[in-house]
């Protein structure tokens, strides 16, 4: 008689726990998820640039092959330079 009156009363505090908790699992899901805005890529970092091979055999074609790295690496910096100035402009939001 007695364990069964301890059982009974387990019994019910094991149901109540388990509603209560089901419950509150359930009414997070309620809420409506947070949007967060993601900023857009800059244009420089998708842009594809050619790497130009060295052919030459002479030391004129090494001049030759030296300006147009030159050249190069002048696209570079200005796309560089693109990249900072896009940062600067969307910290600022």
């Amino acid at each position: 008689m007695r364990l069964l009156k301890i059982y009974r009363q387990s019994k019910r505090t094991v149901i109540v726990i388990g509603t209560t908790l089901l419950s509150l699992l359930l009414s997070s899901c309620s809420s409506e998820p947070v949007q967060c805005a993601c900023s857009p890529v800059p244009p420089a970092y998708l842009t594809y640039l050619d790497k130009t091979h060295f052919k030459g055999q002479s030391y004129g074609d090494v001049a030759q092959y030296a300006v147009i790295l030159k050249r190069e690496r002048d696209i570079c910096l200005n796309r560089i330079d693109r990249i900072r100035e896009w940062q600067t402009e969307h910290a600022q939001h």
